[in-house]
C-alpha cells in the first residue's frame, strides 16, 4: 500500500493479525480509507486517527454520546440478556466479570443482578463516572492494559461491541488471557462484516477501526493464546427512538430524530429485533 505524507493525528499501520503490509482497497467510507489484508484477509482502517486521537474522540460529543446509551437502555438490556444466558450455558458457575468498555453499565448491571461479581473499565470518562456514582458499580476510568489488574483475577471477560474500536486488538486480547483464570471465558460481540448488513450499516471508520469475520477473529483469539469455542449469529434488539443519537448511517438518523419522536408518542418505547444477521457473538477459552 503506497503511503503518503498524513496530518497530525493520523498513522499508517500494518496488519494487526499477520504484521504484514500487504493491505489492498476494500472500500472508502467518511473520507477514509477500509483495506482488507491480503496475506490474512483483516479488514481495517488504514490511515486511521493515533491513539491522541482517538481517546480525545472518545471522551467528546464526536462519537455517541452517554445520553444514547441510556435512551438505548430498552433494548440494550434485552440483547445483553440473550449475551449472558448464552454465556452461562457455556459457564454456569457466577464469578469475577470485567466488561471491558461498559458504557453507562447497562450490561454490568445485568451481570450483577444475575449473581456476577462485576467489575468494568471504561474509556470516557464521563461514562466511568456515572456508573460509580449513579449505578454504584467498579469501574475505572482507563483502557485495558498490562498492569490495570492482576493476573488470573477473571473467570468471564466481555468485550461487547469493543473490541472493532480498538487501535490494537491483539494486545488487547493477550491481556484478556493474562487476566483471566484458567478455563476462563472471553464473550466478543462485533460487527460481521462478511454479512452485507454489517457492510451496509456498521462500517464507521470514525470509530471502527477493524472489521471481523468469525475466520479473522478466529485467528487473532487463537493467536492470543485462546481455543476457540463457539461462534453464532447475534442479532440485537434496537430502540427507534434513540437512534436520534445513533452514528450509524453517517448521520441519517440523528436527521429523522422528529420522526422518532413523533413514533415515541403515539407507539411508547418501541424496541424491535430485526433479523440482519449484522453482528457476531464469539466465546473463547483461556486453556489451563
Amino acid at each position: 500500500m503506497k503511503r503518503g505524507a498524513l496530518p497530525p493525528g493520523f498513522e499508517y499501520v500494518d496488519c494487526n493479525l499477520c504484521g504484514a503490509d500487504a493491505a489492498r482497497p476494500f472500500t472508502r467510507r467518511q473520507g477514509a480509507d477500509v483495506v482488507a489484508c491480503g496475506a490474512c484477509g483483516l479488514i481495517y482502517v488504514n490511515p486511521r486517527p493515533d491513539p491522541a486521537r482517538l481517546a480525545q474522540h472518545y471522551n467528546s460529543d464526536e462519537s455517541s454520546r452517554a445520553q444514547y446509551y441510556l435512551d438505548v437502555e430498552p433494548a440494550d438490556r434485552r440483547s445483553f440478556t440473550l449475551l449472558l444466558e448464552r454465556l452461562e450455558r457455556l459457564r454456569p458457575e457466577r464469578g469475577d466479570l470485567l466488561d471491558v468498555g461498559p458504557n453507562v453499565g447497562t450490561l454490568l448491571t445485568l451481570a450483577v443482578e444475575r449473581g456476577w461479581r462485576g467489575r468494568g473499565v471504561e474509556l470516557n470518562a464521563d461514562a466511568a463516572r456515572l456508573c460509580r456514582e449513579r449505578r454504584g458499580l467498579d469501574v475505572v476510568t482507563g483502557v485495558l492494559e498490562p498492569g490495570r489488574f492482576e493476573p488470573r483475577s477473571f473467570d468471564v471477560v466481555v468485550l461487547a461491541d469493543v473490541i472493532e474500536h480498538l487501535s490494537d486488538p491483539l494486545s488487547v486480547a493477550r491481556v484478556v488471557h493474562d487476566v483471566l483464570r484458567p478455563e476462563g471465558v472471553l464473550v466478543v460481540s462485533t460487527p460481521d462484516i462478511s454479512g452485507w448488513a454489517a457492510r451496509a450499516l456498521q462500517v464507521k471508520p470514525d470509530e471502527h477501526l477493524y472489521y471481523f469475520t468469525p475466520e479473522t477473529l478466529r485467528k487473532l483469539l487463537e493467536r492470543a493464546g485462546f481455543e476457540w469455542r463457539a461462534c453464532e449469529s447475534f442479532d440485537r434488539w434496537h430502540n427507534l427512538t434513540a437512534m436520534t443519537h445513533s452514528t450509524t448511517c453517517g448521520g441519517l438518523l440523528p436527521r429523522l430524530g422528529p420522526l422518532f419522536r413523533v413514533a415515541r408518542r403515539l407507539l411508547g418505547d418501541v424496541v424491535v429485533r430485526l433479523p440482519l444477521r449484522e453482528n457476531l457473538l464469539a466465546f473463547a477459552r483461556r486453556p489451563v
